[in-house]
Protein backbone atom coordinates (compact mmCIF):
# COMPACT_ATOMS: atom_id res chain seq x y z
CA UNK A 1 0.00 0.00 0.00
CA UNK A 2 1.31 3.52 -1.12
CA UNK A 3 1.93 5.92 1.55
CA UNK A 4 -0.65 9.18 1.58
CA UNK A 5 1.49 12.56 2.10
CA UNK A 6 0.50 14.84 4.61
CA UNK A 7 0.57 18.52 4.48
CA UNK A 8 1.67 20.03 7.68
CA UNK A 9 -0.42 21.79 9.73
CA UNK A 10 -0.74 25.45 8.90
CA UNK A 11 -2.88 28.56 9.50
CA UNK A 12 -4.68 28.74 6.24
CA UNK A 13 -6.35 32.15 7.16
CA UNK A 14 -2.90 33.49 8.33
CA UNK A 15 -1.38 32.49 4.75
CA UNK A 16 -3.66 34.18 3.08
CA UNK A 17 -3.59 37.65 5.34
CA UNK A 18 -0.16 37.79 4.13
CA UNK A 19 -0.58 37.02 0.68
CA UNK A 20 -3.56 39.65 0.17
CA UNK A 21 -1.96 42.19 2.15
CA UNK A 22 2.06 42.03 0.84
CA UNK A 23 1.10 40.20 -2.76
CA UNK A 24 0.92 43.57 -4.62
CA UNK A 25 4.35 44.22 -2.64
CA UNK A 26 6.58 41.64 -3.31
CA UNK A 27 4.94 39.44 -5.85
CA UNK A 28 3.13 36.38 -5.71
CA UNK A 29 4.60 32.85 -7.02
CA UNK A 30 2.44 31.36 -9.87
CA UNK A 31 2.91 27.86 -8.34
CA UNK A 32 1.93 27.39 -4.83
CA UNK A 33 4.34 26.50 -2.20
CA UNK A 34 3.76 23.42 0.44
CA UNK A 35 5.13 22.09 3.43
CA UNK A 36 5.34 18.43 4.89
CA UNK A 37 6.69 17.05 7.77
CA UNK A 38 9.52 14.64 6.56
CA UNK A 39 7.77 11.57 8.12
CA UNK A 40 4.68 12.05 5.75
CA UNK A 41 6.31 14.04 2.85
CA UNK A 42 5.62 12.56 -1.08
CA UNK A 43 8.67 9.91 -2.24
CA UNK A 44 9.52 12.72 -4.48
CA UNK A 45 9.34 16.29 -3.42
CA UNK A 46 9.91 18.92 -5.85
CA UNK A 47 11.17 22.56 -5.85
CA UNK A 48 8.16 24.13 -4.42
CA UNK A 49 8.17 21.74 -1.56
CA UNK A 50 9.59 22.22 2.49
CA UNK A 51 9.98 19.61 4.61
CA UNK A 52 10.08 19.88 7.99
CA UNK A 53 11.64 17.84 10.80
CA UNK A 54 12.55 17.72 14.51
CA UNK A 55 15.56 17.63 15.30
CA UNK A 56 18.74 16.61 12.85
CA UNK A 57 18.16 14.44 9.54
CA UNK A 58 20.24 11.50 8.76
CA UNK A 59 23.03 12.41 5.76
CA UNK A 60 20.42 9.77 3.20
CA UNK A 61 17.58 12.45 3.98
CA UNK A 62 20.11 15.29 3.48
CA UNK A 63 20.87 14.20 0.76
CA UNK A 64 17.80 12.88 -1.08
CA UNK A 65 16.45 16.23 -0.18
CA UNK A 66 19.04 17.92 -1.67
CA UNK A 67 18.89 16.02 -5.02
CA UNK A 68 15.13 16.42 -5.28
CA UNK A 69 15.78 20.38 -4.96
CA UNK A 70 13.71 20.57 -2.16
CA UNK A 71 14.16 22.90 0.76
CA UNK A 72 14.68 20.77 4.33
CA UNK A 73 14.79 22.83 7.63
CA UNK A 74 15.56 20.83 10.78
CA UNK A 75 14.70 22.71 13.93
CA UNK A 76 16.07 21.78 17.41
CA UNK A 77 15.28 23.12 20.69
CA UNK A 78 18.39 24.20 22.76
CA UNK A 79 17.52 25.74 25.89
CA UNK A 80 15.23 28.51 25.76
CA UNK A 81 15.92 28.42 21.50
CA UNK A 82 15.06 26.96 18.68
CA UNK A 83 18.25 26.22 16.25
CA UNK A 84 16.64 26.15 12.54
CA UNK A 85 19.22 24.68 9.90
CA UNK A 86 17.79 25.63 6.46
CA UNK A 87 18.68 23.48 3.34
CA UNK A 88 18.29 24.70 -0.28
CA UNK A 89 19.59 24.83 -3.25
CA UNK A 90 20.83 28.24 -2.32
CA UNK A 91 23.10 26.41 0.18
CA UNK A 92 22.82 25.91 3.98
CA UNK A 93 22.19 28.66 6.89
CA UNK A 94 21.99 28.04 10.65
CA UNK A 95 20.11 30.13 12.75
CA UNK A 96 18.90 30.70 16.66
CA UNK A 97 16.21 32.54 18.25
CA UNK A 98 14.15 32.65 21.33
CA UNK A 99 11.38 29.96 21.31
CA UNK A 100 7.97 31.38 21.43
CA UNK A 101 6.28 28.34 21.45
CA UNK A 102 6.63 24.66 22.29
CA UNK A 103 6.02 24.01 18.99
CA UNK A 104 9.22 23.97 16.47
CA UNK A 105 6.94 23.99 13.45
CA UNK A 106 3.37 25.67 14.60
CA UNK A 107 0.78 25.99 12.27
CA UNK A 108 1.31 30.30 12.47
CA UNK A 109 4.85 29.27 11.26
CA UNK A 110 4.07 27.17 8.47
CA UNK A 111 1.46 29.92 7.17
CA UNK A 112 4.25 32.41 7.43
CA UNK A 113 6.92 30.27 6.06
CA UNK A 114 4.90 29.26 3.02
CA UNK A 115 3.71 32.82 2.39
CA UNK A 116 7.16 34.63 2.25
CA UNK A 117 8.22 31.74 0.22
CA UNK A 118 5.49 32.65 -1.95
CA UNK A 119 6.42 36.67 -2.08
CA UNK A 120 9.52 34.97 -3.41
CA UNK A 121 11.96 35.42 -0.39
CA UNK A 122 14.34 32.25 -0.57
CA UNK A 123 14.30 30.03 1.79
CA UNK A 124 16.58 31.45 4.05
CA UNK A 125 15.11 34.29 4.57
CA UNK A 126 11.59 33.10 4.69
CA UNK A 127 12.28 30.85 7.57
CA UNK A 128 13.66 34.83 9.06
CA UNK A 129 10.55 35.71 8.60
CA UNK A 130 8.40 33.07 10.06
CA UNK A 131 10.36 32.78 13.20
CA UNK A 132 10.12 36.97 13.44
CA UNK A 133 6.81 37.36 12.88
CA UNK A 134 4.73 38.56 15.43
CA UNK A 135 2.18 36.33 16.94
CA UNK A 136 -1.47 37.46 16.16
CA UNK A 137 -0.05 40.43 14.25
CA UNK A 138 -0.55 40.98 10.36
CA UNK A 139 2.43 43.89 9.80
CA UNK A 140 5.14 42.77 8.55
CA UNK A 141 8.17 42.12 10.75
CA UNK A 142 10.55 45.40 12.08
CA UNK A 143 11.64 44.71 15.51
CA UNK A 144 14.95 43.26 15.30
CA UNK A 145 15.05 42.04 18.38
CA UNK A 146 12.41 39.15 17.15
CA UNK A 147 14.80 38.37 14.23
CA UNK A 148 17.02 35.13 14.60
CA UNK A 149 20.51 35.04 14.95
CA UNK A 150 23.09 33.84 11.98
CA UNK A 151 25.05 30.71 13.60
CA UNK A 152 26.00 29.34 10.28
CA UNK A 153 27.92 30.52 8.14
CA UNK A 154 28.40 33.36 11.43
CA UNK A 155 31.09 36.04 11.07
CA UNK A 156 31.27 36.08 15.10
CA UNK A 157 29.84 33.81 17.33
CA UNK A 158 26.10 34.93 18.45
CA UNK A 159 27.01 34.93 22.02
CA UNK A 160 29.60 37.57 21.42
CA UNK A 161 29.92 41.04 21.27
CA UNK A 162 31.58 42.71 18.18
CA UNK A 163 33.50 46.11 18.06
CA UNK A 164 32.07 48.45 16.11
CA UNK A 165 33.68 49.56 13.08
CA UNK A 166 34.40 53.36 12.65
CA UNK A 167 30.65 55.31 11.91
CA UNK A 168 29.84 56.55 8.65
CA UNK A 169 27.98 59.99 8.41
CA UNK A 170 25.11 59.88 5.30
CA UNK A 171 27.60 59.10 2.34
CA UNK A 172 25.65 61.06 -0.35
CA UNK A 173 26.14 60.37 -3.94
CA UNK A 174 28.43 57.05 -4.00
CA UNK A 175 30.21 56.65 -7.43
CA UNK A 176 31.63 53.48 -8.19
CA UNK A 177 34.11 52.93 -10.65
CA UNK A 178 36.98 50.60 -12.27
CA UNK A 179 39.99 52.81 -11.96
CA UNK A 180 41.77 54.82 -10.63
CA UNK A 181 41.84 57.56 -13.57
CA UNK A 182 38.06 57.56 -13.01
CA UNK A 183 38.47 58.35 -9.50
CA UNK A 184 41.07 61.19 -10.46
CA UNK A 185 38.00 62.48 -12.65
CA UNK A 186 35.51 62.48 -9.58
CA UNK A 187 37.31 63.80 -6.74
CA UNK A 188 37.38 67.31 -8.31
CA UNK A 189 33.73 66.93 -9.03
CA UNK A 190 32.83 66.94 -5.32
CA UNK A 191 31.49 63.04 -5.36
CA UNK A 192 30.93 62.73 -1.97
CA UNK A 193 31.62 58.67 -2.09
CA UNK A 194 33.49 56.91 -4.44
CA UNK A 195 34.57 53.83 -4.42
CA UNK A 196 37.43 52.05 -6.63
CA UNK A 197 36.88 48.32 -8.02
CA UNK A 198 39.77 47.90 -9.65
CA UNK A 199 39.72 44.14 -10.69
CA UNK A 200 43.29 42.81 -10.58
CA UNK A 201 45.57 39.12 -9.56
CA UNK A 202 48.49 41.34 -9.63
CA UNK A 203 49.62 42.52 -6.47
CA UNK A 204 51.80 45.17 -7.48
CA UNK A 205 49.07 46.57 -10.16
CA UNK A 206 46.62 46.82 -7.07
CA UNK A 207 48.93 48.31 -5.41
CA UNK A 208 49.82 51.09 -7.71
CA UNK A 209 45.96 51.53 -8.56
CA UNK A 210 44.75 51.83 -4.73
CA UNK A 211 47.98 54.83 -4.22
CA UNK A 212 47.27 56.66 -7.50
CA UNK A 213 43.52 56.70 -6.08
CA UNK A 214 44.13 57.59 -2.79
CA UNK A 215 46.50 60.62 -3.98
CA UNK A 216 43.53 61.83 -6.20
CA UNK A 217 41.20 62.17 -3.30
CA UNK A 218 43.81 63.24 -0.60
CA UNK A 219 42.63 66.36 0.69
CA UNK A 220 39.40 66.38 -1.32
CA UNK A 221 35.81 66.59 -0.49
CA UNK A 222 35.54 62.81 -1.40
CA UNK A 223 35.84 59.72 0.69
CA UNK A 224 37.38 57.12 -0.92
CA UNK A 225 36.55 53.65 -0.67
CA UNK A 226 38.79 50.43 -2.04
CA UNK A 227 36.91 47.74 -2.51
CA UNK A 228 38.02 43.64 -1.70
CA UNK A 229 41.45 44.76 -1.46
CA UNK A 230 41.61 45.27 1.88
CA UNK A 231 45.37 44.06 3.21
CA UNK A 232 46.67 46.39 0.57
CA UNK A 233 44.57 49.59 1.50
CA UNK A 234 45.98 49.06 5.27
CA UNK A 235 49.43 49.31 3.92
CA UNK A 236 48.84 51.86 2.09
CA UNK A 237 47.00 53.87 4.84
CA UNK A 238 49.46 52.93 7.62
CA UNK A 239 52.25 54.14 5.31
CA UNK A 240 50.79 57.21 4.36
CA UNK A 241 49.96 59.30 7.11
CA UNK A 242 46.94 57.26 8.29
CA UNK A 243 43.44 59.53 7.85
CA UNK A 244 45.38 61.90 5.83
CA UNK A 245 46.33 58.88 3.32
CA UNK A 246 43.37 59.28 0.83
CA UNK A 247 42.10 55.89 1.94
CA UNK A 248 38.32 56.18 3.88
CA UNK A 249 37.36 52.75 3.90
CA UNK A 250 36.79 48.99 2.67
CA UNK A 251 34.12 47.30 1.10
CA UNK A 252 33.51 43.58 0.84
CA UNK A 253 31.06 41.47 -0.68
CA UNK A 254 29.30 38.71 1.02
CA UNK A 255 32.25 36.23 -0.52
CA UNK A 256 35.05 38.25 0.80
CA UNK A 257 34.00 38.89 4.50
CA UNK A 258 35.37 35.33 5.29
CA UNK A 259 38.66 35.34 3.89
CA UNK A 260 39.11 38.90 4.97
CA UNK A 261 41.24 40.22 8.33
CA UNK A 262 38.23 42.00 10.28
CA UNK A 263 39.86 42.85 13.14
CA UNK A 264 42.77 44.48 11.29
CA UNK A 265 40.65 46.57 9.24
CA UNK A 266 38.59 47.74 12.89
CA UNK A 267 42.20 48.11 13.84
CA UNK A 268 43.34 50.10 11.29
CA UNK A 269 40.31 52.55 11.20
CA UNK A 270 39.06 52.15 8.20
CA UNK A 271 35.37 52.23 7.71
CA UNK A 272 34.02 48.99 6.65
CA UNK A 273 30.80 48.72 3.92
CA UNK A 274 29.16 45.27 3.21
CA UNK A 275 26.75 44.63 0.42
CA UNK A 276 23.60 42.43 1.58
CA UNK A 277 21.21 40.85 -0.30
CA UNK A 278 17.79 39.83 1.80
CA UNK A 279 17.44 39.43 5.51
CA UNK A 280 19.47 36.19 6.33
CA UNK A 281 22.83 38.31 4.78
CA UNK A 282 21.98 41.68 6.48
CA UNK A 283 21.82 39.60 10.03
CA UNK A 284 24.82 38.01 9.71
CA UNK A 285 26.96 41.52 8.68
CA UNK A 286 24.86 43.28 11.82
CA UNK A 287 26.88 41.11 13.73
CA UNK A 288 30.18 42.64 13.19
CA UNK A 289 28.67 46.42 13.52
CA UNK A 290 30.10 47.55 10.01
CA UNK A 291 29.88 51.28 9.34
CA UNK A 292 27.62 50.69 6.54
CA UNK A 293 25.01 48.64 4.73
CA UNK A 294 24.66 48.59 1.08
CA UNK A 295 21.22 47.26 0.25
CA UNK A 296 20.35 45.99 -3.44
CA UNK A 297 20.57 45.65 -5.87
CA UNK A 298 17.07 47.11 -6.07
CA UNK A 299 16.62 47.53 -10.02
CA UNK A 300 18.36 45.55 -12.83
CA UNK A 301 22.11 46.03 -13.31
CA UNK A 302 24.18 44.57 -15.63
CA UNK A 303 27.59 45.87 -14.00
CA UNK A 304 28.03 42.18 -12.01
CA UNK A 305 26.41 38.99 -11.58
CA UNK A 306 23.68 38.95 -8.92
CA UNK A 307 23.10 36.39 -6.17
CA UNK A 308 19.84 37.20 -6.51
CA UNK A 309 17.36 38.67 -8.58
CA UNK A 310 16.36 42.33 -8.03
CA UNK A 311 14.88 43.21 -4.57
CA UNK A 312 12.36 46.02 -5.88
CA UNK A 313 11.34 48.82 -3.64
CA UNK A 314 8.65 47.23 -1.40
CA UNK A 315 11.41 44.65 0.08
CA UNK A 316 13.90 47.63 0.42
CA UNK A 317 11.63 50.07 2.08
CA UNK A 318 11.14 46.43 4.17
CA UNK A 319 15.15 46.61 4.32
CA UNK A 320 15.62 50.01 5.34
CA UNK A 321 12.95 50.02 8.28
CA UNK A 322 14.29 47.41 9.55
CA UNK A 323 18.05 47.91 9.48
CA UNK A 324 18.30 51.39 9.75
CA UNK A 325 18.13 51.72 13.53
CA UNK A 326 20.95 48.79 14.22
CA UNK A 327 22.99 50.39 11.19
CA UNK A 328 22.18 54.14 10.72
CA UNK A 329 24.19 54.35 7.52
CA UNK A 330 22.36 52.79 4.41
CA UNK A 331 23.29 52.99 0.72
CA UNK A 332 19.94 51.92 -1.70
CA UNK A 333 22.47 49.93 -4.99
CA UNK A 334 21.89 48.38 -8.22
CA UNK A 335 20.47 50.28 -11.40
CA UNK A 336 20.19 53.32 -9.06
CA UNK A 337 20.27 56.05 -11.85
CA UNK A 338 18.74 59.78 -12.39
CA UNK A 339 15.49 58.33 -12.87
CA UNK A 340 14.70 56.49 -9.80
CA UNK A 341 17.16 58.12 -7.48
CA UNK A 342 14.15 60.27 -5.91
CA UNK A 343 12.56 57.33 -5.42
CA UNK A 344 15.45 55.44 -3.39
CA UNK A 345 16.28 58.69 -1.12
CA UNK A 346 12.07 59.09 -0.42
CA UNK A 347 13.08 55.42 1.39
CA UNK A 348 15.06 57.46 4.14
CA UNK A 349 18.67 56.58 3.26
CA UNK A 350 21.37 59.00 2.93
CA UNK A 351 23.29 57.52 -0.24
CA UNK A 352 22.59 56.14 -3.02
CA UNK A 353 25.52 54.29 -5.38
CA UNK A 354 25.74 54.38 -8.93
CA UNK A 355 27.82 52.97 -11.79
CA UNK A 356 26.61 53.26 -15.56
CA UNK A 357 24.92 56.44 -14.62
CA UNK A 358 28.40 58.12 -14.01
CA UNK A 359 30.25 56.11 -16.10
CA UNK A 360 28.06 55.78 -19.16
CA UNK A 361 27.34 59.32 -19.25
CA UNK A 362 28.02 61.43 -22.61
CA UNK A 363 28.63 64.65 -19.66
CA UNK A 364 30.13 63.05 -17.04
CA UNK A 365 30.80 66.90 -15.37
CA UNK A 366 26.49 66.87 -15.87
CA UNK A 367 25.89 63.49 -14.85
CA UNK A 368 26.95 64.33 -11.34
CA UNK A 369 26.14 67.81 -10.93
CA UNK A 370 22.15 66.34 -11.85
CA UNK A 371 22.58 63.13 -9.58
CA UNK A 372 24.03 65.54 -6.20
CA UNK A 373 21.33 67.79 -6.74
CA UNK A 374 18.27 65.07 -6.34
CA UNK A 375 19.55 64.48 -3.14
CA UNK A 376 18.13 66.82 -0.13
CA UNK A 377 19.75 70.16 0.88
CA UNK A 378 22.17 69.92 3.65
Amino acid sequence: MTRRAVHAASDGPLRQAVLEHYGETFGVDDKPWQAWRLADAPAQPGAHDVLLFDGEADAGTIARVAAAGATLIESDREGGQWIDTVRSPMGTWVFSVAADTDQPHSPAFVAVLLASLALHFPAHDALCLARAWEPGSADWPSDFARFPHVRHAALVAPEQAAAPFAPCPALGLYVVVPSAEWIERLAPLNVPTVQLRFKSEDPAAVRAEIARAAKATQGSSSRLFVNDHWQAAIDYRAANGGDQSGIYGIHLGQEDLDDADLDAIRASGLRLGVSTHGYAEMLRVAAIRPSYLALGAIFPTTTKVMPTQPQGMGRFRAYVKLMQPVIPSLVGIGGVNAANMREVLAVGVGSAAVVRAVTEADDVPAAVAQLISLFPAA
